[in-house]
């Protein structure tokens, strides 16, 4: 058996790069992806090193996991069947099957040197359904987009979509909760779509980027500014939790028009998932997006802006760090002095 390095939690708290798991074996429909970059989640990867993101299913979050999932990294082998994907092709999101061996679950597995897609058309063209896929989420992208920059496209599409699934459009009125790279990204997207923002956070420098890269109209330091004053009477079509807080979707839904929406887009954690509708403003609706809904549908569309100028992938990350430095990047996540981390896998160079 050949074994690979990887970034893998192995307790909450404790993350750290092994060299002891097991390098994945191509099936017949299956591509080999050479890990180049992977973003660092500031939700899901960050409560899954503290231990506070649950379990979340296929078993995520059973230590010790292989962490990651917006990795971006080329083809360099393919298995026998695989006809529409080739070698120096350029994919995001390389998986791992669930057991990936040596006592490894994955957290889908990106933060590491290598990671699989399947070719899922020839599969269809050979009698099988897409029940039989083992893996749904991949995209290519194209050759003039770095590593790097590929590293945050995941979050890119998901607030494509998630500003797409909220009906942002023009006359629309939007208070978003959260000003790191995912509500960055969805007050653009937003804002792309002609609707008006509002962003709070609280830190003076997320809010400047909102200001000069999401066109956001008003935006609010919650730690220096009184909210209740300066949104005395103001109501918005759509209230949207970026930052994972219960407390967050019981306030921001008083601030609501009647029928409005509170969105919930943050991560919740393990000990604050439990939504008392007691709390919420009456007729007021709620829509969850925790987990994110058609931003492969949109995939495209995301890279076509990212073309034409109009969305800068290095706009929504703050540093680029050789992915032996796990531990200082999860530290500048936690203290918020990293709008996002991309961690550097393997450099084409060498």
């Amino acid at each position: 058996m050949d074994y690979m390095k990887a970034v893998v939690v192995t307790a909450p708290g404790q993350v750290e790069i092994r060299e002891d798991v097991p390098k994945p074996v191509l099936g017949d429909y299956e591509a080999l992806i050479r890990v180049h970059a992977c973003g660092f989640c500031n939700g899901t990867d960050l409560q899954i090193i503290r231990g506070t993101g649950g379990d979340l299913g296929n078993g995520v979050s059973i230590y010790p996991t292989v962490l990651g999932h917006e990795g971006a990294g080329e083809v360099v082998a393919v298995g026998k069947k695989v006809r529409h994907i080739k070698v120096g092709e350029r994919w995001i999101h390389p998986n791992l099957y669930p057991d990936v061996g040596n006592g490894y679950t994955k957290t889908h597995g990106s933060m590491a040197e290598y990671g699989m897609i399947s070719d899922n058309q020839a599969m269809l063209e050979d009698g099988f359904t897409e029940r039989d896929f083992p893996w749904v989420k991949q995209h290519r992208f194209p050759d003039w987009m770095s590593y790097e920059d590929a590293g945050v496209l995941l979050s890119l599409a998901e607030s494509h979509s998630a500003a797409r699934n909220f009906d942002a459009a023009p006359g629309k009125e939007f208070l978003i909760y959260g000003a790191g790279p995912m509500g960055l990204a969805l007050a653009l997207f937003c804002t792309l779509e002609g609707a008006s923002v509002t962003q709070i956070d609280s830190h003076d420098d997320r809010l400047d980027r909102a200001k000069a890269i999401a066109k956001v109209g008003t935006v609010i330091n919650r730690r220096t500014e009184d909210v209740d004053k300066l949104l005395e009477g103001k109501e918005f079509d759509v209230v949207v939790d970026c930052v994972g807080s219960t407390a967050i979707l019981y306030e921001g839904s008083h601030r609501l028009k009647n029928k409005g929406i509170i969105g919930s887009v943050g991560v919740l954690k393990s000990d604050d998932r439990f939504v008392d509708t007691s709390k919420l403003k009456c007729n007021t609706r709620m829509q969850m997006l925790n987990f994110p809904v058609g931003e492969y549908a949109l995939m495209d569309e995301t890279i076509e802006l990212i073309r034409t100028g109009a969305v800068n992938p290095k706009d929504f990350y703050s540093h680029v760090l050789d992915w032996e430095e796990i531990e200082q990047a999860a530290e500048l996540v936690k203290t918020r002095e990293a709008l996002k981390v991309i961690l550097s896998i393997y450099d084409s160079s060498r």
